[in-house]
């Protein structure tokens, strides 16, 4: 099937190549993905989209594609998967785990072209890539994409080695060699929007039904005379525009998050004024235990965010999300951060009702809250019940950055965890890390003296939030 593939697919690119959009480019090399094209908008890009080509490469068709992106007032860059693929293949790895790949490039582009905010990218795939992000959406925990469109699309994918399964994603080997068939799932958390061709006989219309009906935020749009080639615009491009404009419209992960929550319907607690990236999560039980203020990792609010501030919520404890890598998108100070926080704690521990709080992060976050608490006034630092960080670094940070941004460069200036957590030895600080994580960062907290937790499982603790959450809430109480 991928030799049909790739000879529909330069078809395709063979037909549409005359056409051409008033739309700039230029082009960029960045890890693993060779040279990648760049679309600019007219105007400043309101998104991001990251586009898969087919087995052709990055040719005549999938630029057509970009540039109605662009004109729709994306940036969009363009990946050849023959070369990404290529690269995935000289690395020693027991599975693919493109999501991060591809994360990573978001944030070097975004950052690369000053993007005054972050957006999450949106996905968009042809023919093989249409399968590649799919795999993407479904392998990444929830909130690192917008959401993903796919154009002639199956789930058969060939690669010598399996997608991991990241936050869920199942895949098998196929009878063909090298080939791998990605499976059904039930967990998206964002949309999944596929366009297919009644005629198209690569990847049958009946067979992408089945395989996407009754599946939460996947949705089949029909072309009724649109084959694996997509040559005519007129009967594609409608659809492709109005799909897109859909993934960009909908609800975030903290709105649906947000909006799902019966006790934030039933009581309504005011939001806190201005434009911090706050998610709440409340508990329904009213005892006096703290509220517990957790900063995310850079990599945003996502699920594992979300999960364990559920299961602290089951543990009687309101917790307040900031999404790092919103908040933190643009360098701020550390005097500033804790201002900044500080405010949002009164806030709610008004709404709340609560005398005391936790100052609680993960990964990034947990490197910062020892800096916001020790810049706290004498009047919160009386309220402070307790400082916890979930895989802190030595070192901490105060903008979202991305490491080897091409010559970029990096001055930030990096704060020394170690010596900050001596300042606030009296709030008790609980450093957790995972067994599998570097064991020398583990030893230098130790070595520090430090209050030093090791539970089962890698960076993200295998996911074990009920775990964490219990040794959070007992530190909390017996310290």
């Amino acid at each position: 099937m991928n030799n049909v593939k790739y000879i529909l697919g330069a078809i395709l690119l063979m037909a549409a190549s005359f056409i051409k959009a008033d739309v700039k480019t230029d082009s960029i090399k960045y890890g693993p993905f060779a040279s990648i094209k760049i679309y600019h908008p007219r105007e400043k890009p309101v998104s991001l989209v990251l586009f898969v080509s087919g087995d052709g490469g990055w040719n005549g068709g999938v630029k057509i594609m970009a540039e109605k992106l662009a004109e729709q007032g994306a940036m969009v860059a363009g990946v050849d998967i023959r070369y990404y693929l290529k690269s995935l293949y000289k690395k020693k790895l027991a599975c693919f785990y493109p999501a991060a790949d591809f994360e990573q490039l978001s944030l070097m582009l975004q950052k690369k072209y000053r993007f005054p905010v972050y957006y999450k990218p949106v996905l968009t795939g042809y023919s093989s890539g249409a399968t590649l992000v799919y795999g993407m959406l479904v392998q990444a925990p929830a909130n690192t994409f917008k959401g993903a469109l796919a154009l002639g699309f199956c789930p058969d994918l060939k690669t010598w080695k399996q997608l991991c399964e990241g936050a869920g994603l199942k895949s098998h080997k196929m009878k063909e060699r090298g080939t791998f068939y990605l499976e059904r799932t039930t967990k998206l958390t964002a949309p999944f929007i596929a366009l297919n061709g009644i005629t198209d006989q690569v990847c049958p219309y009946e067979a992408t039904k089945e395989f996407l009906s009754g599946m939460p935020e996947a949705q089949l749009v029909t072309l009724n005379k649109v084959g694996h080639g997509f040559s005519e615009q007129a009967d594609w491009l409608p659809q492709f525009q109005a799909a897109f404009k859909k993934i960009l419209d909908a609800p975030s992960f903290s709105q649906i998050k947000e909006g799902g929550n019966e006790i934030l319907k039933r009581e309504s607690p005011e939001k806190l004024p201005g434009n911090m990236p706050l998610a709440v999560i409340p508990s329904p039980d009213k005892s006096d235990v703290p509220l517990v203020f957790m900063i995310s990792g850079d990599g945003g609010w996502t699920s594992f965010d979300q999960s364990l501030a559920e299961a602290l919520a089951e543990k009687k404890l309101t917790v307040i999300g900031l999404d790092a890598q919103k908040y933190f998108w643009n360098a701020q100070s550390p005097a500033e951060t804790a201002s900044d926080i500080s405010r949002a704690v009164v806030h709610y521990m008004q709404q709340y009702h609560k005398e005391s709080f936790v100052l609680a992060g993960y990964s990034f976050g947990a490197s910062v809250v020892p800096f916001v608490a020790s810049r706290l006034s004498d009047e919160l630092k009386h309220r402070l019940a307790g400082v916890i960080s979930l895989s802190p670094d030595v070192t901490a940070d105060f903008e979202v950055h991305v490491a080897d941004m091409l010559g970029l460069g990096n001055d930030n200036e990096q704060y020394n965890v170690l010596n900050e957590l001596k300042k606030i030895r009296k709030f008790h600080p609980l450093c957790c890390f995972g067994q599998e994580e570097d064991e020398a960062i583990t030893k230098a907290f130790k070595k520090a003296d430090t209050n030093v937790l090791i539970l089962p499982g890698n960076h993200h603790f295998n996911d074990n939030y009920t775990l964490i959450a219990e040794k959070m809430f007992e530190h909390l109480t017996i310290k």
